[in-house]
């Protein structure tokens, strides 16, 4: 978008600029054509931005969710193909998916130990019904002096899914359906950290070494399981860093995508990611000007999770000669800026991107969308909807 000449309708407010969506949704589909698509909702949380992307999106087949309680108001909301991406132990919202997958919608449960297994199998002896689960199988690369990934899983080898299946032979309420192999170090972990120029090439070898050990591990699991009663419907890998390389596995029936849609500012940090666009951000007034060289927006927050640096911070788009307070940040209320030259008035407009796509949701009902550098509507998000998933 012109930002330079765009008047916000409201502000604070959050901004989705569609044609940049339109064009992210076509390069994305572009890299991944040669599987299937699920949308990673965690980095949507909108309704309506979902179904507008699938609706755009031939190859789509489902969402992957990020909770149970999710899983079943998607559900509700006419999605019918659902893989929620972490174990979960509410059993409310588990019983609460069942009336939907007796009228035929599929619903998958993550699983990478016997404690979560067994839940899901007591819920349907319970309930007189097979609940489809799936293996979250660990990509991460553990090296001797560094763990190169995410710890999350508990399956990393071979021997020790088979020791889980051969403790699972009894339950008779659960079925293996799936495998994900989600290669997060690949994905998610940018090259050109800010302030850490050094670092970039031995994460780029990094990443060379451990696709290669994952690409090898995630296919001999896949081939066991296929080989030895458990034929797989889905084998998922991927994220919005990985297209090109998950898409080339031969293993992968489908990947997940889902940050690449919104290009947030972290994913702008990685070599992966060139010719997306921003397409959704926040806007802040300027409500101050204290000093000379400083003034201060209403409005603040939206310091992306992970581990903390200043990737996680917002992005200043326009205008382009404001700097970020380091002694101070990103306020709870208001934002002091340096201004490098021409502070701009009382009155204008600070365009921001965040870090993080979905992040952005959580703090705003609704998405004011532009089209042609002019509004044009609103989107609700989750939260204008009433809903908070944690």
């Amino acid at each position: 978008m012109d930002f330079a000449h765009i008047t916000p309708p409201v502000s604070p407010s959050a901004w989705l600029d569609l044609d940049a969506l339109d064009a992210n949704i076509e390069r994305v589909n572009q890299m991944t054509a040669k599987v299937g698509l699920r949308i990673a909702s965690k980095s949507i949380r909108s309704t309506q931005v979902l179904h507008y992307i699938r609706e755009r999106t031939p190859h789509f087949v489902g969402i992957m969710s990020y909770s149970a309680a999710e899983s079943a108001y998607l559900l509700a909301q006419g999605f019918d193909d659902i893989l929620c991406a972490y174990p979960s132990i509410d059993t409310a919202s588990i019983i609460q998916t069942l009336p939907f997958v007796a009228q035929g919608a599929s619903m998958v449960w993550m699983v990478d130990r016997l404690e979560q297994w067994q839940l899901l199998d007591e819920i349907g002896r319970r309930h007189g019904v097979v609940l489809s689960v799936c293996l979250d199988i660990n990509m991460s690369m553990p090296l001797p002096k560094l763990y190169f990934g995410t710890k999350r899983s508990s399956l990393i080898t071979l021997s020790q899914v088979q020791d889980l299946l051969d403790r699972t032979k009894t339950m008779s309420h659960t079925k293996l359906v799936g495998l994900m192999g989600y290669e997060g170090q690949i994905a998610g972990l940018p090259e050109h950290l800010p302030d850490k120029a050094m670092l970039t090439p031995i994460i780029r070898l990094l990443k060379s070494f451990s696709k290669k050990q994952l690409a090898t591990r995630r296919q001999a699991i896949t081939d066991w399981l296929n080989q030895n009663g458990h034929p797989l419907t889905i084998v998922n890998g991927g994220g919005s860093g990985s297209m090109a390389f998950t898409t080339s596995q031969p293993e992968i029936t489908e990947i997940t995508v889902g940050s690449a849609y919104y290009y947030p500012a972290l994913f702008g940090y990685m070599d992966s990611m060139a010719g997306f666009r921003p397409a959704a951000g926040f806007v802040l007034p300027v409500t101050r000007h204290p000093e000379d060289t400083v003034i201060v927006a209403h409005g603040g927050g939206l310091v992306a999770s992970g581990a903390m640096g200043r990737d996680k911070q917002p992005k200043i788009i326009h205008p382009p000669q404001l700097e970020i307070l380091t002694d101070e940040g990103f306020g709870e209320v208001q934002t002091p800026l340096m201004a490098k030259s021409s502070p701009p008035p009382i009155g204008s407009h600070i365009w921001l991107q965040h870090a993080k796509a979905g992040e952005l949701c959580e703090r705003f009902n609704e998405l004011i969308t532009y089209r042609n550098n002019q509004p044009i509507g609103h989107i609700r998000t989750y939260r204008g909807e009433r809903q908070c998933f944690h």
